[in-house]
């Protein structure tokens, strides 16, 4: 790779260069190095959490080793962002104002550094020497990392940071699993301490699991107790609306003495309509706040995942857009349509049992629909003119494509119920009430309803779109010529509920536009 040397670049661009005011760049080559002020802004930041109390700056500079006369600096840069608050007097001193949970890394090194950028060409001002940085495949790579490590920051809290390790306290024992009793699978969300985490979370059927925690964690006494109790069906009879919580004490082993024990309490909370379970094993008398700690936890587990689980579906929409399979604004269209039609069945037919949680689940996973039409040659996508029945075929494969795709999504307790979403969307929208559909065939509520909407709502939009095959048409067409069954056979509830929709305002303002 040849060097670019000082006569490589203009005046102006030299000029330009120096007067930057990005991360330093050191002799050594090192990209970026965080000052020392946010050092000493995260190291007050996990004290306070820690503390959980009002602390003063004499304590923090004597604990922390930072000059007390640098503190008050530090500490108003943090005011500002509203992580922490200060009180003036004599009991003056600082606290945290968020949750240790609430705060993430990033929210603490933006109070204090000027950029995270790890390139000048990758702040806002988006400045580059070669003024290229549209096409320049360096900055593509550069972006990409960035993001890597923006999210990182983003998703480390301060509450993992201060978290105790090993037996630290004794109120901080517990394990949180999330168990799917129908595959005698789990997915362990959470454990204190690390070595118990990776024991568990590696053990592989639920089964192995409890083998494994009650040969190494149990005493030898309560072992039996404790697996009967886990593994009882006879939880049922105790249901209350289909849900149900009852617990029991055993002894732990103690990690410093395998001859003494501490007293344990396992809870176990069964969801009988999911064939699901929660399971808490914790020290008998743990604080009431580490309890809402742990519950907080798993709510945001399950919230970062699915979060993560959207961004997948974004990715691969904009896949399918790179190839000129779909627009990018139809896939906020298809989303759109597939709520509003959801909304319409939930008010009117409160039979299906639909939930909100479904309505968004099935309203994100819509665009994903065609993902198997990547395995599809683009000159029969956006041939002009009839298929003929070979292209046809490879077309009709684009389902079975994307079901099979779907079985390699992320799997875990919280993508479960997704992942079935997906395949079925993918799957089954091709397929129509009356069993003239592909590629199974299927009639009436043998096809999930989730396909029934997505495959409703996906015809509707190829007549409202523009395709190399064909002219685009009115709103008002294309709903009449679903509706004469001009597209396949629906449901004549969906139907209505589908009319019902998109003689919505916001409907025909977006049909429209």
């Amino acid at each position: 790779m040849q060097k670019l040397q000082a006569a490589d670049f203009t005046d102006e661009e030299k000029i330009k260069f120096s007067k930057s005011k990005s991360v330093s760049y050191s002799r050594e080559g090192k990209v970026m190095q965080l000052t020392n002020t946010t050092d000493y802004a995260i190291r007050i930041v996990c004290y306070l959490a820690s503390e959980n109390r009002m602390v003063t700056t004499a304590e923090l500079s004597r604990e922390l080793k930072v000059p007390a006369s640098y503190i008050p600096k530090i500490t108003k840069q943090l005011k500002e962002k509203r992580i922490i608050k200060a009180t003036e007097g004599a009991n003056g001193g600082y606290m945290l104002e968020k949750q240790p949970e609430e705060i993430s890394l990033m929210n603490v090194i933006a109070c204090t550094e000027t950029t995270m950028a790890i390139s000048r060409c990758l702040e806002k001002d988006g400045y580059c020497s070669r003024d290229y940085t549209d096409c320049c495949k360096v900055h593509k790579v550069l972006l990409d990392l960035q993001n890597t490590y923006n999210d990182r920051l983003e998703n480390v809290k301060i509450s993992d940071i201060i978290r105790p390790g090993k037996d630290e306290y004794f109120g901080r024992f517990y394990i949180i699993l999330k168990v799917n009793l129908a595959e005698n699978s789990y997915e362990c969300i959470y454990s204190h301490n690390r070595g118990i985490y990776d024991d568990v979370k590696n053990a592989g059927t639920y089964d192995d699991f409890l083998k494994v925690y009650c040969e190494k964690y149990v005493c030898e006494k309560d072992c039996e107790k404790l697996q009967e109790f886990l593994k009882s069906d006879s939880l049922t009879e105790h249901l209350k609306k289909g849900c149900s919580e009852e617990d029991i004490v055993y002894q732990r082993r103690s990690e410093k003495n395998s001859e003494t024990y501490v007293w344990m309490e396992v809870k176990r909370f069964v969801d009988e309509n999911e064939k699901t379970a929660v399971i808490t094993f914790h020290n008998a008398k743990v604080i009431p706040n580490t309890i809402v700690n742990m519950e907080r936890e798993l709510r945001q587990k399950a919230q970062d995942e699915t979060k993560q689980y959207w961004k997948m579906v974004s990715l691969l929409a904009a896949v399918l857009n790179h190839n000129n399979i779909i627009e990018t604004e139809h896939q906020d269209d298809i989303c759109f349509y597939t709520k509003q039609v959801y909304l319409q069945l939930q008010k009117n037919y409160p039979e299906y049992g639909i939930t909100e949680e479904e309505i968004e689940n099935v309203s994100h996973l819509s665009p994903i629909h065609d993902i198997g039409k990547i395995r599809v040659p683009i000159e029969i996508l956006n041939k002009n003119g009839k298929l003929t029945a070979d292209e046809m075929g490879i077309v009709k494969q684009h389902p079975l494509t994307g079901a099979e795709m779907t079985l390699r999504f992320p799997r875990g307790a919280t993508t479960e119920k997704l992942n079935k979403y997906s395949y079925e969307i993918c799957r089954y929208h091709h397929e129509r009430y009356d069993g003239s559909g592909y590629p199974d065939g299927l009639k009436g509520d043998e096809i999930p309803l989730c396909a029934q909407v997505v495959g409703l709502v996906d015809a509707y939009d190829a007549l409202v779109s523009v395709r190399p095959y064909k002219r685009q048409l009115k709103h008002e067409e294309a709903i009449r010529m679903i509706a004469n069954g001009e597209c396949g056979v629906f449901s004549k509830k969906l139907l209505q509920c589908f009319i019902a929709a998109a003689m919505q305002k916001e409907w025909i303002k977006k049909a429209d536009s």
